[in-house]
């Protein structure tokens, strides 16, 4: 074989004088390239009896001495002619493109320097192709895998397969026949080995997917697939994030264009036995299977009838992969086709602390930058009350967990990134600290690069072991790993922006204390006119979840009833995710549960007198700020960032931290009797809260900071 250096100015590939090139490539496949060489030649020497002329390209990137020795003895006699050229990629993708620059065939098959071929494959490929005509990719029917594991697997062709498959696998090889004209306009992308993308032969498919092109299967030809722990694709599927990178295929007007003929509900299969179109061990009886088995044994023994008669058997009818595509085509009928240029990962719209920051959020940039298209995608399943109004008008919300009922937690941060490299390319991404955002960032961070990405949290939690208050690791695992990906890591309070650079202690310039916005909703005459009544009813508002101590509120309401008589404790609130459910207590008439709320705006904030506050672990207690806004004076533990808010006996009375209940209980008890009793200290402490309030909470600062962070946080 003549060996030349490639020059990719010098393509050859316009002139036909081939039916087939075979476009061979090599990097370090020494040790099983002969028994590759030999296959396809009597695969081409077959190919000739039929008229069909066939010449091998074979491409050498980087390759190693022991494969050089190989192609040095080998003859190849059997080709119509051999071109070897010599690349430097370190690329799979790159070395085909070049294979191709200068194969002379009409049509092309890709072949790798460690498999084998029925001897049929290239004549009845190629009868396949001519029957098909131009705009078609040729597979063969079966792949069997042997070496280190043997499977058995039949393919079916796309109008089996649907396109809907190819968002969460690939329905085919990387062994196609395509007419020349196809990889030279959709060129192979670079997907070296790396811990990004991967998948060369994955993503060209869909790309010819996209553009129109079908896919049959010619009968009864084999690909015998080696395999090798150290493989290519053995190395890929350990290195990379398993996915190809963004295709047009997934462009949600394409993708509906091309799958809308599959798409015919949820529940649907594309055909109609699934699992009787798998195939069994009798099909390596058949005669004509046997004499390909036989062929191929005799080249290589590795190729064992009796190891593949008990190996696996597949298909590629992947119905998971279908259902996820299916979804994904209903998100794009959502969704649209964008681009966004602010993608919000959040877990859902609750009436907690974190989901109206966030929306604040979302309010406040949509004013200060009203041109952003915003895209929502809630990731994570809630039973209970939503915000009214979270996200702005012009925004677009995909309560992605709602719609991937019935698939794995792992497919919906799938659809999750074809969704935003479909439609959010560019676009800056917003993690809420949560289950969904942070595992989607951690599957995906070596190909989200180019994106820049805010990361909110709001505290540190605490949990009681023993009596005594440990904290808990919680989003700050998170921040350990990632915030050098990060451009922006933002806290509603100080104190836990201080303390996460105290222990990260890089990148300073990264952390920010973001306060939410509240403006007063009552004037001083307001709270002089509420403050002239006798102390009565106390409002307590919370989620119902162990943080917030709802069980402190039956132990209170007893002590209270005998210092106060005649006070109450009115309490509003619902469990949070069905982790506590506290119901009303009759016996205890100074207690009153409310039932749920949906906003603090709905309670009649006017008839309380004093605000309880009663969680053991927080960031900076957004309910803290709505009942300051209102004018009522609080009553509240040292936790969390409520002293940023609450100062004692100035802007409210703050008690240290108790973790045992009766203690705590007492303690809140002997401070709610003399803040009732005292009309005067009410009106003093909730116009200090309210000024305190308004100097460090007033939403023109907070878009003035908002916007600061913006624009310290672009890549």
């Amino acid at each position: 074989m003549t060996l030349m250096d490639f020059n990719s100015d010098n393509d050859v590939g316009n002139n036909h004088d081939y039916d087939v090139s075979l476009v061979l490539n090599l990097h370090s496949d020494g040790p099983w390239l002969l028994r590759t060489l030999i296959s396809l030649e009597a695969a081409a020497v077959y190919a000739q009896r039929f008229d069909i002329s066939v010449e091998l390209v074979a491409v050498l990137d980087r390759t190693d001495h022991g494969t050089e020795q190989v192609l040095a003895r080998f003859s190849g006699v059997g080709f119509g002619s051999c071109q070897l050229i010599r690349v430097d990629n370190g690329s799979l993708g790159l070395s085909r493109n070049d294979g191709v620059a200068v194969a002379r065939g009409r049509y092309l098959l890709m072949c790798d320097g460690d498999d084998m071929l029925s001897f049929n494959s290239i004549a009845d490929m190629y009868v396949q192709a001519n029957r098909a005509g131009p705009d078609c990719l040729i597979f063969p029917e079966y792949v069997f895998a042997f070496g280190d594991r043997y499977q058995v697997g039949r393919y079916f062709p796309l109008d089996c397969v649907t396109p809907l498959a190819f968002v969460a696998a690939h329905p085919f090889t990387s062994r196609m026949l395509v007419h020349h004209s196809i990889p030279r306009k959709y060129p192979f992308v670079d997907a070296r080995l790396s811990p990004g993308y991967a998948y060369e032969d994955w993503h060209f498919n869909a790309e010819c997917v996209a553009a129109g092109y079908n896919v049959e299967i010619a009968r009864d030809t084999i690909l015998f697939y080696r395999q090798r722990p150290r493989s290519l694709l053995r190395k890929a599927d350990a290195v990379s994030v398993l996915q190809i990178p963004p295709t047009r295929l997934f462009q949600p007007e394409i993708f509906m264009r091309r799958a809308r003929s599959s798409y015919k509900g949820r529940d649907e299969v594309p055909c109609a036995d699934v699992n009787a179109m798998l195939p069994g061990p009798t099909l390596l009886d058949r005669p004509v299977i046997r004499s390909f088995l036989r062929d191929a044994a005799t080249i290589d023994p590795q190729v064992d009838i009796e190891a593949l008669r008990s190996g696996w058997y597949i298909n590629n009818i992947n119905t998971e992969a279908i259902a996820i595509g299916r979804i994904y085509y209903e998100v794009c009928l959502h969704v649209g086709s964008g681009p966004f240029d602010e993608v919000f990962l959040l877990p859902f719209f609750g009436i907690g602390g974190g989901e109206l920051f966030l929306s604040q959020v979302m309010h406040t940039l949509a004013e200060i930058l009203p041109e952003k298209r915003l895209l929502v995608i809630l990731g994570e399943s809630s039973k209970g009350l939503s915000l009214p109004d979270p996200a702005p008008a012009h925004a677009t919300v995909l309560d992605l967990a709602d719609r991937t009922s019935g698939v794995s937690v792992g497919a919906r941060e799938l659809i999750t990134l074809k969704l935003v490299e479909a439609v959010a390319p560019k676009a800056r991404l917003h993690l809420r600290d949560s289950i969904f955002a942070t595992a989607f960032f951690r599957r995906f961070a070596a190909v989200l690069r180019e994106h820049a990405c805010i990361f909110y949290r709001f505290s540190d939690p605490q949990r009681i072991d023993n009596g005594e208050m440990m904290p808990s690791v919680g989003g700050f695992a998170f921040l350990s790993d990632h915030a050098s990906e990060m451009s922006a890591i933002v806290t509603d309070n100080d104190g836990l922006s201080m303390r996460d650079q105290a222990r990260i202690g890089l990148f300073p310039e990264k952390f920010y204390a973001l306060p939410m916005p509240r403006k007063p909703m009552v004037t001083e005459t307001d709270i002089s006119v509420r403050t002239a009544r006798p102390g009565m009813r106390v409002l307590w508002a919370s989620r119902l979840a162990p943080e917030k101590r709802p069980e402190l509120l039956t132990l209170i309401a007893r002590r209270l009833a005998q210092l106060r008589p005649g006070a109450t404790i009115e309490a509003f609130g619902q469990p949070d995710l069905d982790r506590i459910d506290v119901a009303e207590d009759s016996d205890i008439p100074s207690l009153v549960f409310r039932g749920a709320y949906a906003g603090f705006e709905q309670i009649d904030h006017a008839l309380y007198d004093v605000f309880l506050y009663t969680s053991w672990s927080d960031g900076m207690p957004n309910v803290l700020l709505e009942a300051i806004s209102v004018g009522l004076p609080v009553v509240a533990m040292n936790v969390g960032a409520a002293g940023e808010i609450v100062e004692n006996n100035i802007s409210g009375l703050l008690l240290p931290l108790i973790v045992d209940n009766e203690a705590a209980a007492a303690a809140y008890a002997w401070a709610l009797k003399g803040l009732l009793e005292d009309s005067d200290l009410r009106h003093r402490l909730a116009l200090r809260a309210l000024a305190r309030l308004r100097d460090r909470h007033a939403p023109e600062r907070h878009a003035a900071r908002l916007r600061a962070i913006l624009a310290a946080g672009q890549l």
